[in-house]
């Protein structure tokens, strides 16, 4: 009789893990996604750095590794975003990645964020709005 009621708990609570689990996975990629709109809507390089992955990628033109010098640059120049939504999200692989759409005073971007499996960012799309930054990076890699 006792191992009838283990066995039930068991499965009972094997189905709650099951059932909870997407909605324990969407509260972390919500919090990551906040921490980026917030370092994004606040320049703050501190916030964003540590969700980075080492060899993230900023743009095709831009080498991995140069998180230090181009991501701050880049946040000082874009436009404050008001809210963000998710859009889609897609396994690629073993990564993640999340369609956003920012919403500006004038405007609406669409962005992706690709996470690896420790969660850290490999690709991060905010760039195209820094033109600076690309034309600093373009003569760094001319040199």
């Amino acid at each position: 009789m006792k191992t009838a009621i283990s066995l039930k708990k068991l499965i009972l609570g094997s189905a709650l893990m099951v059932l909870l689990s997407p909605n324990v996975l969407k509260a972390q990629e919500n919090k990551a996604l906040d921490v980026v709109f917030n370092s994004i809507k606040n320049n703050d390089y501190e916030l964003l750095k540590p969700l980075l992955d080492d060899n993230v990628k900023i743009n095709a033109s831009i080498p991995v590794g140069m998180n230090d010098m181009v991501v701050p640059q880049v946040l000082q120049q874009i436009q404050r975003p008001e809210s963000y939504t998710i859009i889609k999200t897609e396994k690629i692989g073993l990564n993640i990645r999340y369609a956003t759409e920012y919403v500006y005073k004038d405007k609406k971007v669409n962005r992706n964020f690709e996470f690896n499996p420790e969660g850290k960012i490999v690709d991060l799309d905010i760039l195209g709005d820094a033109k600076k930054v690309e034309a600093k990076a373009s003569a760094v890699l001319s040199n």
